[in-house]
């Protein structure tokens, strides 16, 4: 099981949908999700083009969280099982411009 590291960044973007129960309830449900099991399908993992360290996981039709692995196996592919430094929520045209 991966450790969940969050960035400054990715607590402030948290704290905009403090008053928003059902998305935060979203947020824990997909944080839940990458912790037990970084590869399971309703994640809709994908790697950021633009940042070749940047991957991407989707909260719902319009959010998706950015992250990056903080290990890597020597054939390059990341160590799921290592940490995982989560780097932003945004929308998912702001997430794909910017992963930072």
């Amino acid at each position: 099981m991966p450790k969940l590291i969050p960035s400054k960044k990715f607590l402030d973007d948290l704290n905009k949908f403090k008053s928003d129960k059902a998305m935060r309830k979203k947020i824990a449900k997909v944080l839940n999700f990458l912790e037990k099991n970084p590869l399971h399908p309703g994640l809709s993992i994908e790697r950021i083009v633009n940042d070749p360290a940047a991957w991407s996981l989707r909260v719902d039709k319009k959010y998706r969280i950015s992250f990056e692995p903080q290990s890597y196996h020597q054939s390059g592919n990341p160590d799921w099982t290592g940490s995982l430094f989560l780097l932003r929520i945004l929308d998912h045209d702001d997430l794909y411009k910017s992963p930072r």
